[in-house]
């Protein structure tokens, strides 16, 4: 059993990188064609279809009991999302961040992350808080769609602007590729995860270790997989709004999602280690980035270990 575990594991690598090159390319061809910026999409359809299985994974430990397993899969994916993806991604190629995001979307996520830490730290997150994120999500949501006609407007002001809808068959070639893509990256996550936990469970490490380290991380291989295609590419704005936007949507509608239908309890043991390392590399990248709105290789090495250091000290106190 162990070494067929092991084979799906691969195979889910395999599949999780093909979606993501079909989703990148998808995506950032249908953002043209509408007049969207790529921005738009990669904290839209691309973050929320990425963190598709963080929403699978939570709602599924809830409804099983392990709501210890739901909360430390969305912390350590947030975790994991800046100090893994972001990081690996900025090795590939510098990320240049567009100077609007520090006025709109960054903003949100700092908004999101302090308001989801100060709900928790009565020791549940209970269904009132579960709604309350989730309205803070529909204002998201409606920023965002507001946005999007602005680009749209500007766009075919443009002599270049090509509108997709008058192309067909691009569209459909295009939305196929999109659609598939998003099917690779849920189908290789449960691959992973399944495989990896199991792994995990038959090394006979904690159930909460197995949340903050092997499912995080393992849910937030899509992202990982978009980020990275997304900058060798050159689509560093698909990358950047990838990982932003997955992390808002974990807060302001996973977690939310689960807290809605069930309260979930919150050790705080929690607020030692995991509570800390999510809120600092919300905000550690923020000073980076502000001196050259770029995030370069050496500062990508930086994220990278203290995200290291996170994951020896939650082996260490296990």
């Amino acid at each position: 059993m162990l070494m067929i575990k092991i084979v799906l594991l691969f195979l889910g690598l395999i599949t999780l990188w093909g979606g993501a090159e079909l989703l990148v390319r998808g995506s950032a061809n249908l953002a043209i064609g509408f007049g969207i910026r790529p921005l738009i999409v990669g904290l839209t359809i691309v973050a929320m279809g990425t963190s598709s299985p963080e929403l699978a994974v939570s709602l599924f430990a809830a409804l099983r009991g392990t709501k210890d397993l739901s909360l430390g899969n969305i912390i350590g994916s947030n975790i994991a999302n800046i100090g893994l993806v972001i990081s690996l991604s900025a090795m590939i190629r510098p990320l240049k961040i567009a100077k609007s995001m520090f006025r709109q979307e960054i903003p949100i996520l700092l908004l999101g992350t302090v308001a989801f830490s100060l709900m928790s730290w009565d020791g549940e997150l209970g269904t009132a808080d579960g709604f309350m994120l989730i309205g803070g999500f529909v204002a998201f949501l409606f920023f965002i769609i507001r946005m999007s006609r602005r680009d749209r407007h500007e766009a075919k002001a443009q002599e270049d602007f090509v509108d997709i809808k008058h192309h067909p068959k691009l569209f459909f070639k295009n939305l196929f590729y999109v659609l598939t893509g998003l099917a690779g990256l849920v189908g290789g996550s449960y691959f992973i995860v399944g495989s990896a936990e199991f792994i995990a469970e038959y090394y006979n490490v904690s159930r909460v270790v197995i949340g903050m380290s092997v499912v995080a991380v393992g849910t937030s291989l899509p992202e990982l997989a978009i980020s990275a295609v997304s900058a060798a590419r050159g689509r560093v704005d698909i990358a950047v709004g990838n990982v932003i936007g997955s992390n808002i949507f974990n807060i302001l509608f996973v977690i939310a999602i689960v807290a809605a239908i069930t309260p979930i309890p919150v050790d705080r043991s929690l607020f030692k280690l995991h509570y800390p390392f999510m809120i600092g590399f919300t905000f550690i990248s923020i000073p980076m980035l502000l001196s050259r709105f770029r995030l370069s290789r050496w500062e990508g090495i930086i994220l990278f270990v203290v995200y290291l250091l996170f994951l020896g000290l939650l082996f260490k106190g296990m």
